[in-house]
């Protein structure tokens, strides 16, 4: 009973729900999942990085940031705009972290070896949402570039 209660316990502190999640983080993670899913392909290696790209931008564990992926999965599929993620992230977030969001998002889009013009697009529609100028864009896409 004893064992039970505790793996209960231990299952509700590493699995963040829609609740107790960062508004600002389900918001990054439902962008970073739109990338994704813009070539209408979630590639291995998409899959493969997708977590440790979230977990460097939000500072959550490997486990958190698994379950707030399905989080945000589930939110991508009931949404109707990008705005209602990129609201959240206009409130809380300054000039370095929407560039380090934009920055993960291109990584994501570069993850897989190849960039989709639909990948391409909806980064540039969410850095026009977050108030990015078009040189901040740039900058971002060129260093993720040279990070691969």
């Amino acid at each position: 009973m004893l064992n039970s209660f505790l793996d209960w316990f231990k299952s509700e502190a590493i699995e963040p729900t829609e609740q107790t999640t960062d508004p600002a983080d389900r918001a990054a993670a439902a962008l970073m999942v739109e990338v994704v899913m813009a070539d209408d392909q979630f590639d291995d290696e998409e899959k493969a990085k997708l977590p440790a790209l979230l977990k460097a931008h939000t500072g959550l564990t490997t486990q958190e940031c698994m379950a707030l992926i399905k989080i945000a999965e589930a939110e991508v599929d009931h949404a109707t705009s990008l705005h209602q993620f990129t609201r959240h992230l206009n409130e809380s977030f300054d000039i370095d972290q929407k560039l380090s969001l934009v920055f993960t998002l291109w990584c994501i889009a570069f993850a897989d070896g190849h960039l989709d013009r639909y990948e391409e697009h909806i980064i540039r529609k969410i850095s026009d949402l977050l108030h990015l100028r078009h040189s901040e864009f740039m900058k971002m896409k060129v260093k993720a570039q040279n990070a691969q």
